[in-house]
């Protein structure tokens, strides 16, 4: 990786960078050359390095270890039952074309390591019909075709999972969008398997690579998976009520943990098949089939509801984040008041447009943006004002950067890590579409602790000069 003219020099570090600094190969208008001869980084022997000092720090403790090359799906491979547990990290759906990346290696070790390996290396690029994927353009561009491909292979590898194992099966998995995950739980319910729970960790690097283009989580998200004994029928209202009571708690528990946006909203995606995968169907009153992917909308409704329970008294705050999340911020038209119904507000429609949180224009209307409601500069500066307000002002505030300023904020309204102001930006950081806003909330939930850390201090901040 380090001797091709795909790198690229680091000016920050005076070295060479693999291609790979995300899980596809970009385009590179120059490149750097090293002597693989040499001692430095990226040098033949550096790289020896990195693996003996590995073996000799982990040999410091004798032990011992029979390793079986899995193979994906081959049900014969273990008798049944005789695994405890299975851990594995299925691919991201349709996130990582592993296989066309693999081409990059295959093709300098088949040159290399194939007269010494010569079946593995016997086809001329690596295989890529069976790849467990969901990549179109290995299934005549269908994404139907591609997505069924990746849910039917995913099915047969755990049936032979389940088959295999008489305990525990741990799942790892870091794609947010709800169709990923509506494959995922079907290859699991599919294979007689039901979820019994999901978390997710920090797993990732801060500056790890940008390879799932916004598909990814911050976190990776680990399900738990047991062999299970589904029993008869049960009605989805029944089903509904103990999702809504499991989503909540799992909220409230993770957001107590510094989970937030997307990791906080898919992880309680578990528990809401877990109650789901206990029968055989869950019926609407019209006597049809609840599917996976009706019953994820419903966690993830059940979530943002769990959210928003810490501002339950402020409607303008509620009227913004469920119109944002019916409406984005795009123009709708002026009697939309069907709208409002749905959402059970309790607030007057005048005194909306009059709180500036809807905008007109002409026979359309928006949601006001931060920048257009903090045209009123004492809007937000109360704690007695309504929570969105309060948020709109900070957002003004780090925009400004006026850090004297926003520490001061922050110590009136948001002081503790477990204030509702907080769950609206957590919220927000969710809903809004790429912009503006999207930036300021990300930055401040960001920087937050940071920010509580140090809000009680003296609010007076003078802004260096390069001398001092």
């Amino acid at each position: 990786m380090a001797n091709t003219s795909l790198g690229r020099w680091d000016n920050a570090r005076e070295g060479i960078q693999t291609p790979f600094s995300r899980q596809a190969i970009a385009m590179v208008f120059d490149y750097p050359e090293s002597n693989p001869f040499c001692n430095s980084s990226g040098s033949a022997l550096n790289q020896l390095e990195w693996i003996t000092r590995y073996i000799e720090s982990e040999s410091n403790s004798p032990f011992a270890a029979l390793f079986a090359n899995a193979s994906s799906g081959e049900k014969g491979q273990f008798a049944a039952k005789t695994l405890t547990a299975v851990v594995t990290d299925p691919p991201y759906y349709d996130a990582i074309a592993y296989a066309d990346i693999s081409d990059f290696f295959y093709v300098w070790m088949k040159r290399t390591l194939g007269d010494i390996y010569p079946i593995n290396f016997a086809t001329p690029q690596t295989p890529k019909a069976e790849e467990c994927t969901a990549l179109k353009h290995h299934h005549h561009n269908s994404e139907a075709e591609a997505k069924k491909h990746f849910e039917n292979k995913l099915t047969a590898i755990f049936d032979a999972i389940e088959y295999q194992t008489s305990e525990i099966v741990s799942i790892m998995f870091a794609h947010q969008s709800t169709e990923a995950w509506t494959t995922l739980c079907n290859s699991i319910l599919g294979a007689r398997m039901n979820i019994t729970g999901s978390w997710p960790m920090d797993t990732e690097m801060a500056n790890r690579s940008l390879g799932l283009a916004g598909a990814a989580l911050e976190s990776s998200v680990t399900v738990s998976c047991r062999p299970s004994e589904r029993n008869g029928f049960e009605s989805f209202k029944r089903v509904k009520r103990a999702i809504e009571t499991k989503v909540t708690e799992e909220v409230n528990a993770l957001y107590e943990l510094g989970f937030r946006g997307a990791d906080l909203l898919t992880a309680c995606f578990g528990q809401a098949v877990s109650e789901f995968g206990k029968y055989e169907t869950v019926e609407k009153a019209d006597g049809s089939e609840v599917t996976v992917g009706e019953l994820l909308e419903l966690a993830r409704t059940a979530a943002f509801n769990a959210l928003l329970s810490g501002f339950d008294g402020d409607e303008y705050t509620r009227f913004y984040i469920f119109w944002l999340q019916m409406n984005g911020m795009g123009d709708t038209d002026f009697d939309d008041a069907a709208k409002f119904a749905r959402v059970g507000m309790s607030v007057n429609i005048s005194d909306i447009f009059a709180h500036n949180l809807l905008i007109r224009t002409g026979n359309k209307q928006h949601l006001a943006t931060y920048t257009e409601r903090t045209i009123n500069e004492k809007l937000g500066m109360s704690t007695s004002d309504p929570l969105i307000d309060q948020v709109h002002r900070a957002m003004a505030n780090w925009r400004d950067g006026d850090r004297g300023k926003i520490l001061h904020h922050i110590h009136i309204v948001g002081k503790e890590a477990n204030n509702p102001f907080w769950r609206v930006l957590a919220s927000l950081k969710e809903l809004l579409p790429e912009g503006d806003d999207l930036k300021q909330v990300q930055e401040l939930i960001s920087n937050s602790a940071d920010l509580i850390q140090h809000c009680g201090e003296s609010m007076t901040y003078t802004q260096g000069t390069l001398f001092n």
